[in-house]
């Protein structure tokens, strides 16, 4: 016969029940709790997460200044929990914090400093009023203290040093750029570094110190910013990242990109580089907001028509129009040698690719190429 769990012999059922302790019930529950027994759920919950949270490192702010009128502010933290802390540029930490009545809440935030500067770290946040963590972190004091994870995240430094960098970014999308660039410069990366900062008002405007002085340090490094909303008298470049900088490219040949910050200038500007020939490896996207953004065709288009490069092959053999050429160009381009006898690196096949592909179409591509989408053709 079955024993019945919590019995004993010549115990009855009722018995048994009339000896359980507290925390021992056994039985049919109540069909419904009190509201302060649901909070005390709730709350039991929420500390059990928190104590199972992967956000359990420990950083003291050690300085927390407001470095625009616009609400961004430049928080520094040093690592106190004694464990390591190593980070590459790219690489982000998620800080954590409760709110009385919303729980905890968790945010990603790139680091803007330099790795040589661990164990401490710099963020750059954007106090929004419907971010109660940026709120949060905005009203921080010295010798607060916050609970993290990381450094994670794909770094950003480039696997090989063979090609110039276009970093551009919109709003605090710039920190990591502005690490990245901290690090190649000081490690002596040995091509030109341009950064173009998209921002909308001229209040916007900050950290011009610290980039005034990396390119009076590294002749290497230059940047530039650009206003969305420039006020009347503005000198500098006006317009949205897609309508400055493509008149200030010359070339878009031996670069790489690299797109931080609002999602519809990544998918945008990026569509665009694409189009009019560089390859994706070649495009970095790191999106900060509207990461699903569906680009708009005629943006797209306007922005295309915008570049005045034409030194890659795809928009080269359009022009042309002859396989030949594209061909000579390849075996220019695999003896190490340009047209004018100037050498080019191994990775420069890349881009000679779209074209090659689009007067070779038995070479199996299951893409459209490049060369093939004509610029006036909805994708």
């Amino acid at each position: 016969m079955h024993k019945q769990r919590g019995l004993v012999p010549g115990q009855t059922r009722e018995d048994a029940r009339a000896n359980l302790k507290p925390g021992n019930f056994q039985g049919t529950p109540p069909r419904g709790r009190s509201h302060a027994a649901e909070l005390a759920a709730m709350k039991a919950m929420d500390d059990n997460w928190f104590g199972t949270s992967r956000f359990k490192r420990r950083a003291r702010v050690v300085s927390n200044e407001a470095v625009t009128s616009t609400g961004t502010f430049l928080v520094r933290f040093e690592v106190v929990d004694g464990e390591p802390f190593d980070f590459a540029p790219g690489q982000f930490v998620g800080i954590e914090a409760h709110f009385e009545g919303r729980g905890y809440r968790r945010s990603p935030y790139c680091i803007l400093s330099d790795p040589s500067d661990a164990p401490f770290f710099d963020l750059m946040v954007r106090a929004v009023p419907d971010g109660p963590l940026s709120l949060y972190l905005s009203e921080l004091e010295a010798g607060d203290e916050v609970l993290f994870r990381g450094p994670t995240g794909r770094p950003m430094a480039p696997r090989f040093n063979d090609r110039d960098l276009v970093l551009l970014a919109t709003g605090t999308g710039v920190a990591p750029l502005i690490s990245l660039a901290r690090h190649l410069l000081a490690t002596g990366y040995p091509h030109p570094i341009s950064l173009w900062w998209g921002l909308r008002l001229v209040e916007d405007i900050c950290l011009t110190d610290e980039l005034d002085d990396l390119a009076a340090r590294y002749e290497g490094f230059n940047y530039d910013i650009t206003l969305s909303q420039p006020p009347a008298g503005w000198t500098g470049l006006r317009g949205r990242l897609g309508e400055s900088v493509p008149p200030l490219l010359p070339t878009l040949g031996g670069k790489r990109y690299y797109l931080v910050g609002n999602g519809a200038m990544l998918e945008e500007m990026g569509r665009a580089l694409s189009d009019l020939g560089v390859v994706q490896q070649h495009i970095y996207k790191e999106p900060y907001f509207d990461p699903i953004h569906q680009p708009d065709r005629e943006i797209v288009a306007a922005i295309r028509e915008r570049f005045v490069a034409t030194d890659l092959f795809s928009s080269y053999a359009a022009r042309r129009g002859s396989a030949f050429d594209v061909d000579r160009d390849i075996e220019m381009a695999r003896s190490g040698k340009a047209g004018n006898g100037d050498p080019l690196a191994v990775s420069d096949l890349f881009d000679l690719l779209p074209a090659f592909l689009s007067h070779h179409p038995d070479q199996e591509d299951p893409k459209p190429t490049h060369a093939e989408r004509p610029w006036n053709r909805p994708y």
